[in-house]
């Protein structure tokens, strides 16, 4: 598998972007994120460490993942993004689409304030 899962508490943190955009595999992230929401996981960070490319294919996989998630009562934040692809998310205003946190620890804590809030969805 290209893309990097791990679960902390109730929180799947995706990794290994920069490295997924240069794989074929890069397809199967949209069906890995559909095992896990089978598995009824619905919080997800997508950690951007180390990704210096953007482009249609990174911002396609980066929205099919998101889509899918928010599309079966999830959410998605993106964490730890390189300048490239915080300007990159500014300029195009996807910044407004996605949350954006500096670390994956200040990411889960968005999960973790708002655990009240997505119980009830």
């Amino acid at each position: 598998m290209a893309m990097n899962i791990r679960c902390e508490d109730s929180v799947a943190i995706l990794s290994n972007f920069a490295r997924l955009m240069n794989d074929p595999r890069y397809v199967d992230a949209a069906r890995d994120v559909h095992d896990l929401l089978d598995q009824g996981i619905r919080n997800f960070v997508i950690e951007l460490a180390g990704v210096k490319e953007t482009g249609a294919s990174f911002l396609g996989v980066l929205m099919t993942i998101t889509r899918a998630i928010r599309g079966a009562g999830g959410e998605a934040v993106l964490a730890h993004p390189s300048r490239d692809v915080a300007k990159c998310l500014a300029e195009m205003q996807l910044d407004d689409y996605w949350d954006v946190y500096g670390t994956v620890a200040e990411a889960k804590g968005f999960f973790e304030r708002n655990a009240a809030h997505f119980e009830d969805q």
